[in-house]
């Protein structure tokens, strides 16, 4: 005990120090790393091999377009009178709007109410006269870019 009493805490301090690093050395020592390299010998470097000359020629591989389909449109539906003038609305307002502004002449509140309502209505007709693509139809429910 008089060991302890003779001791200053930096010496207490350094044998902890001492002890952990013994015990650290001596689990290091216990591991097997296998390491598959050995420190400080460098690995042959192989030569890379040569690649094979590729022919060029105009006309591409028929493996090529294998996954190519050629799908013909559908026939154009027919323009009835109900999408026509649907049309003339969506595409009319913007256009009155666009001349009276590049004309210089003022239109009044219930003339632009009317093309604002006129535009919106042909809008959500045309909308809703798209066509459905329900679970009867071959490609559903991904109906891509069908016009």
């Amino acid at each position: 005990m008089a060991d302890r009493d003779d001791r200053t805490p930096d010496d207490d301090g350094e044998a902890r120090r001492s002890s952990d690093r013994d015990a650290f050395d001596a689990i290091v020592e216990r591991l097997d790393l296998d390491l598959p390299f050995p420190l400080g010998v460098e690995q042959p470097v192989e030569p890379e091999p040569e690649p094979e000359p590729v022919d060029l020629d105009d006309q591409p591989d028929p493996v090529d377009e294998q996954f190519y389909r050629h799908v013909r449109p559908g026939p154009a539906r027919p323009l009835h009178r109900g999408r026509a003038t649907a049309w003339a609305g969506l595409v009319g307002s913007p256009l009155l709007l666009v001349l009276a502004t590049v004309g210089g002449s003022w239109l009044s509140r219930p003339v632009l109410l009317g093309a604002a309502l006129t535009f919106v209505a042909s809008a959500i007709y045309l909308i809703a006269q798209l066509p459905e693509h329900g679970p009867g139809q071959q490609d559903w429910p991904d109906d891509g870019a069908a016009l």
